[in-house]
């Protein structure tokens, strides 16, 4: 008798869960939200680029981030020999940033961004400015 009652709670649960899953769509983008930095995945496209215009943000390339400025600004050295342009060293708390470039749109960023990953700094990544 038990089993009777058991057979319909699993057919609900394997509906509901058949349900739930056909939901997501298949147009998702790949957005990860890092703190205050948004990186897209680079064949995404930016089809908000109107929005992010509106609320006036400005974009830098983000080359890599160090604990003593020692090491930033040899860092910034190297670069400034690698990309024909003088990168800004930024202090965001106790951590120093080493950036290049001012955009203020994501698809100009996104191209620049290319281009310096092609220079041989393939973890830089587009970063808003607050």
């Amino acid at each position: 008798m038990k089993k009777i009652h058991i057979y319909p709670l699993i057919l609900m649960t394997l509906i509901i869960v058949s349900v739930l899953s056909s939901c997501s769509s298949g147009d998702e983008e790949d957005i990860y939200i890092l703190r205050d930095t948004v990186v897209l995945n680079v064949d995404t496209l930016i089809r908000e680029q109107r929005n992010v215009q509106k609320v006036n943000l400005t974009f830098v390339i983000q080359l890599a981030a160090f604990r003593e400025q020692t090491y930033a600004d040899a860092f910034v050295a190297s670069a400034k020999e690698k990309l024909n342009s003088i990168p800004d060293v930024r202090k965001s708390g106790s951590i120093f940033l080493v950036t290049v470039g001012k955009f203020n749109d994501a698809g100009s960023a996104q191209d620049y961004l290319n281009f310096v990953k092609s220079k041989g700094y393939s973890n830089a990544f587009v970063k808003s400015l607050d």
